[in-house]
């Protein structure tokens, strides 16, 4: 009985004051540890709106961009030209972009070659979505062949460009995205070996590639 009597006493003098602790804060010791798990759904959210908000800022000042593409380009009389080219721009102003480009061809004509070329791209976006822009392009580039380019040209020509085309932002979480368009392809040598040796080349040239942040 003494026992069961010292025991009460001892727990109500323990309980007292914890129970002062917890009137004074207002705070139970169960509500001093929470288990509670973090909110996964809002910092994917907040994760989300800020990938979303780094692709509304594609095509602003100072940004940087590099791209893998390809390109096939028939002039319908037999002759296709086709490339792989690699690219690199940089937004001088918010919308506009310029930048130089550097290409393998495989040229199928009479007498199929090969050759390398080098360019320099502008481009302005002129309409911007949260997704995609759609711009206008032009273009110079010079190409080297193994063999005359068209046939009974030279091997030396320039490729003047000009043409239209889309970007789109393939992934919510990713700012990688599709560029793809279609441009005047030409080639020919500016005549430096005389009209007669100068039979430039015209095709519509289609294009699509990969455009990733630099």
């Amino acid at each position: 009985m003494r026992a069961t009597i010292a025991t009460v006493i001892l727990l109500w003098l323990t309980a007292s004051p914890l129970a002062h602790a917890q009137d004074s804060h207002g705070v139970s010791l169960f509500q001093m540890v929470s288990f509670e798990q973090p909110d996964t759904e809002t910092s994917e959210a907040v994760d989300l709106e800020t990938l979303a908000s780094s692709a509304r800022a594609f095509g602003t000042k100072d940004t940087e961009h590099w791209m893998v593409g390809t390109t096939v380009a028939p002039d319908f009389f037999g002759h296709t030209d086709v490339n792989i080219h690699g690219q690199y721009t940089y937004f001088l102003i918010d919308d506009f972009e310029v930048g130089v480009e550097a290409g393998l061809w495989a040229i199928f004509q009479d007498d199929d070659t090969v050759g390398i070329s080098s360019s320099l791209v502008m481009r302005y976006h002129f309409y911007q979505a949260e997704r995609w822009s759609a711009f206008g392009e032009l273009g110079m580039g010079l190409i080297l062949t193994g063999d005359d380019a068209p046939d009974t040209g030279t091997s030396f020509s320039l490729m003047p460009r000009v043409g239209a085309g889309i970007t789109y932002r393939l992934f919510d979480d990713s700012t990688t995205r599709l560029i793809a368009g279609l441009r005047w392809h030409h080639i020919s040598n500016a005549r430096i070996r005389g009209e007669a040796n100068n039979p430039a080349r015209d095709a519509p040239g289609l294009y699509m590639g990969l455009l990733f942040d630099f």
